[in-house]
């Protein structure tokens, strides 16, 4: 019996050993981007699978993400597991930008 492509998603995640992204599976499962966005959010609403946010923040310059060398990577997803279970997964990495001092004023 073959799975419907809508479980063939969820079983790509539970082989997949790195975070995928929406392209590489369509791909894998010839669908379009569209088809496959709607059968991932059912597993999202159904926490068997969920967006791996990666977006590095600065931490020099203390601006956070209003920092032009702020970097938001493309959308992928993991699942969900007992060793994933944990706060969606953020990269605070530096950037090396560091705003000028202020001048006070004698």
């Amino acid at each position: 019996m073959t799975q419907s492509t809508l479980r063939q998603v969820l079983t790509i995640f539970e082989t997949a050993a790195t975070p995928l992204s929406m392209p590489q599976i369509a791909r894998q499962l010839e669908v379009s981007p569209v088809q496959l966005e709607a059968m991932i959010q059912h597993w999202v609403r159904k926490g068997k699978i969920r967006e791996n946010k990666a977006l590095t923040e600065c931490g020099s310059c203390g601006r956070g993400s209003a920092c032009p060398f702020v970097l938001e990577l493309p959308r992928s997803y993991e699942l969900v597991t007992d060793a994933t279970f944990m706060p969606l997964n953020v990269v605070g990495l530096t950037c090396g930008h560091k705003s000028a001092p202020e001048k006070k004023d004698s």
